[in-house]
């Protein structure tokens, strides 16, 4: 009996961890800019988890003027790198963030 139990206890974690968001093993680090390249960082709330930025990448990406999009979860950052000569409008980078179901925060660099 108590090792039913026991197994219906482990069964209902496994259960209820797999449910939350889903995690990819990896935590991606925001890289700072290189000499030369425009790259803008803005805070982003909401992401709990290493699985839940990589929909906020990809939105961002989509921005013609993106040329790369790099979240971290746990400094709670996105970092854009914009295309050589163009010219990003930083309210493409909140309307990305809102679709992705964030909060955006402040442009930071």
């Amino acid at each position: 009996m108590n090792r039913r139990l026991s197994l219906l206890v482990l069964l209902g974690v496994l259960i209820v961890g797999a449910s939350g968001c889903a995690t990819s093993g990896t935590n991606v680090e925001v890289q700072s800019a290189q000499e030369g390249d425009d790259t803008r960082v803005y805070e982003v709330f909401g992401m709990n988890c290493p699985g839940c930025h990589g929909g906020l990448e990809k939105l961002a990406e989509k921005i013609p003027t993106v040329q790369q999009a790099t979240a971290d979860w746990k400094a709670q950052q996105l970092a854009v790198t914009v295309r050589q000569g163009a010219d990003l409008d930083d309210e493409d980078i909140y309307d990305a963030i809102r679709r992705a179901d964030l909060t955006a925060g402040e442009r930071i660099q």
